[in-house]
């Protein structure tokens, strides 16, 4: 018992003196198992948790219903991931809410974007809704699935854009598979919406595609004035 303290406290000694670094994955999450479960050693659930879901982001990500199924992991310990998960999600977006938002090269922006679609086992579909000057007024998932079926939300898509009297989207989807290279229907797609934006006086500023490999942005490409 008292190893097990004492391994603890110098666990905890080691991040307040130089923070996270020099840590590896499974110290970080034994650090935080060790404010949620007492008298027991978190090494070992913390790399078995580990093994399991591969890294911390997917890790936090699980819902509550499914981190209860491993054996470790009570409902309190649950709650605690999904609210230190959700308390960094929307801190990322408070940091682009009500900001200009420079297209891709803002780099909160895409540090939400990553945080927000990294490890989606299925395509999501994100829209963010911009004023003007550029400032979000909205962000929405619109839809997942398949890009290639998502042509019927278009018109989805537009009642949104009036309802939230923007000027301006910026269009956001996920490849779970890693690629970033935009498929022809993403290609369509863009080339679509653009066209009816032009007939509305909506800009269309950018489409970007996330994956665990980086992003794609349509404008840096020149894809987006290709149409």
């Amino acid at each position: 018992m008292k190893n097990n303290e004492g391994h603890r406290g110098r666990l905890r000694n080691r991040f307040l003196m130089s923070g996270l670094s020099g840590f590896q994955d499974y110290e970080i999450l034994e650090l935080l198992l060790t404010y949620v479960i007492v008298r027991k050693d978190c090494k070992v659930m913390a790399k078995e948790l580990l093994e399991k879901y591969g890294d911390l982001y997917t890790l936090l990500k699980q819902s509550p219903e499914e981190l209860e199924k491993n054996k470790y992991i009570t409902e309190r310990t649950a709650i605690f991931f999904k609210m230190l998960f959700s308390i960094i999600e929307r801190q990322l977006y408070l940091k682009i809410h009500n900001e200009k938002i420079t297209i891709s090269s803002n780099v909160q922006l895409l540090d939400y974007l990553k945080f927000s679609l990294l490890n989606r086992e299925i395509e999501v579909f994100k829209v963010l809704f911009l004023n003007t000057q550029n400032e979000l007024l909205k962000e929405e998932e619109l839809f997942k699935g398949t890009i290639d079926r998502s042509t019927v939300y278009i018109r989805e898509l537009i009642k949104k854009i009036l309802n939230y009297n923007a000027k301006s989207v910026i269009l956001v989807h996920n490849h779970p598979a890693g690629s970033l290279k935009p498929s022809q229907a993403d290609i369509a797609l863009t080339r679509k919406i653009k066209e009816i934006f032009e007939g509305i006086e909506i800009r269309l500023l950018d489409h970007i595609i996330i994956s665990e490999k980086g992003y794609f942005s349509f404008l840096e490409g020149g894809i987006l004035w290709k149409y």
